[in-house]
């Protein structure tokens, strides 16, 4: 082709450049504005928040510490021989709004991660108009911060009752407004902490509630806030219970003994059932129920300090039973729910808290009692530290959370949805219909007068021969 026909096809070649840019652009601009058209009055803030948080990044990230100058173009010269600018490299960032505030992702630049933009999060938060901005590395080179608008812990919303095919414990929502639970499958136990006051009680009774109603479902409640269950908070539910105890610990250490019998007859009973020892491969059913044991105040039947001699040995027991059911417990069916106000070694055995996969902590006054209750990586964690959650005007109900799937063995902050602390009772007591004792009986006392196995002995008296007693264990099915 020759010369002069090549620069004649310049000129179309850039028309139809321009004329491709103009078409994306403008397909852009149409999008983004049915979107606008189309959304709610809340959804238009959130994203003409998120187009003028993405407007001024360029702006906002130098002075923030956020970018970088580009090494490589230090002392570089011009086409004029004098010395140029270096070029200033700032992370591009892709903004996303939100229910609850925005969402930014931002591509990180050498000597600029995951850490910077951590340290920069109080200017983000004051240049982005939230309230709180939290950061967390989504893989190699992506860092996700969510800027939080206002407290969205402060909305509350009923609480989420299970469809009857759902085998969870739920909760309430996060500050993302995403609602979690706690599944019940091969679910080791739950350990819940926190100050008076706050909700410990109130949410068990809730998850009770929440499976009452199932013949498949029995409850243990052991209820260490007084003497006299019948006038506890437990005391209006005890008879959809197998059983309710009280503060006591001779009286919880039999009881006590009857589960650990029952999770060591159950195996039989499951073979007899269904074929096979794993309770979860088919589920409750109203011959092998799944069992809640609700311990409330733990600390009143495991704590042996200052005690000796009788009383010393019933709380060691306890302990010793207690780490029987939270350990052999997950596979047969039998989930242990252990509250207390402060879940240290004193209060609770750490072979049986360190057993219990999810925890719960309401509001604490020290960072030790929530590392008890969450483990050691709550004191790396500032926004879901329980210690800061103290006030009873904002936080009743609010509790931080670990250990259920989707956080990544990471914690956080959780609503509790709204319940009626009337109807509540009421609706446990109706039915009570539904509750059986499934503890097995106890294996009874055999005489063996056989010739091979008789050891006479002369009565000191009579000089008679008496038959010796000796206890065989005999396994029944439930």
């Amino acid at each position: 082709m020759p010369l002069s026909d090549s620069l004649n096809v310049v000129p179309l070649v850039a028309g139809i450049a321009l004329v491709v840019l103009a078409a994306w652009g403008a397909a852009r601009l149409f999008y983004a504005a049915y979107r606008y058209i189309r959304a709610t009055p809340h959804q238009r803030v959130r994203m003409r928040h998120a187009w003028s948080v993405s407007r001024r990044w360029r702006r906002l990230a130098p002075n923030v510490g956020l970018a970088r100058i580009d090494e490589n173009t230090k002392g570089r010269k011009d086409f004029q021989g004098k010395t140029a600018k270096p070029v200033t490299v700032v992370p591009r960032i892709k903004v996303f709004p939100e229910p609850w505030g925005i969402r930014a992702i931002i591509k990180t630049i050498p000597k600029v991660g995951a850490a910077e933009v951590e340290k920069a999060g109080g200017w983000l938060a004051d240049a982005w108009d939230c309230q709180t901005v939290e950061v967390r590395r989504l893989k190699a080179g992506l860092v996700e911060v969510r800027g939080i608008v206002g407290n969205p812990l402060d909305e509350h919303r009923p609480y989420v009752w299970p469809v009857v095919e759902e085998w969870a414990l739920q909760l309430g929502h996060n500050p993302w407004s995403r609602q979690l639970a706690v599944p019940l499958r091969q679910l080791s136990g739950i350990k819940v902490a926190g100050l008076p006051g706050y909700g410990k009680t109130m949410l068990m009774l809730a998850w009770m509630a929440s499976l009452a109603n199932r013949s498949s479902v029995q409850f243990a409640i052991f209820d260490g806030k007084t003497s006299d269950p019948r006038y506890g908070d437990w005391g209006q539910v005890g008879e959809r219970a197998m059983f309710v105890v009280g503060d006591n610990p001779e009286t919880a250490n039999q009881r006590l003994t009857e589960l650990v019998r029952m999770i060591k007859d159950r195996p039989a009973a499951l073979v007899d059932e269904r074929g096979t020892h794993k309770f979860w491969k088919h589920g409750p059913t109203d011959a092998n129920p799944l069992v809640l044991v609700f311990v409330d105040e733990s600390h009143n039947y495991t704590d042996s300090k200052g005690l000796t001699g009788k009383d010393k040995q019933v709380i060691e027991s306890n302990q010793r039973m207690l780490q029987t059911v939270s350990k052999e417990g997950r596979a047969l069916g039998v989930i242990p729910i252990i509250a207390t106000q402060k879940q240290t070694g004193d209060a609770i055995p750490t072979a049986v808290r360190d057993n219990l996969e999810v925890g719960i902590c309401f509001p604490v006054f020290t960072i030790d009692a929530a590392e008890a209750a969450l483990g050691a990586g709550i004191r790396n964690d500032e926004p879901n530290d329980p210690s800061r959650l103290v006030d009873k005007e904002s936080s009743v109900g609010v509790c931080v959370v670990t250990g259920i799937p989707g956080l990544g063995g990471q914690y956080d902050r959780v609503r509790i949805g709204d319940l009626d602390e009337d109807q509540l009772p009421a609706f446990i007591a109706s039915t009570s219909h539904l509750r059986r004792d499934i503890i097995p009986a106890a294996a009874p006392t055999v005489v063996d007068v056989s010739a091979e196995t008789t050891n006479v002995q002369a009565d000191q008296s009579a000089g008679t021969p008496v038959p010796i007693q000796k206890k065989t264990r005999r396994r029944k099915s439930a």
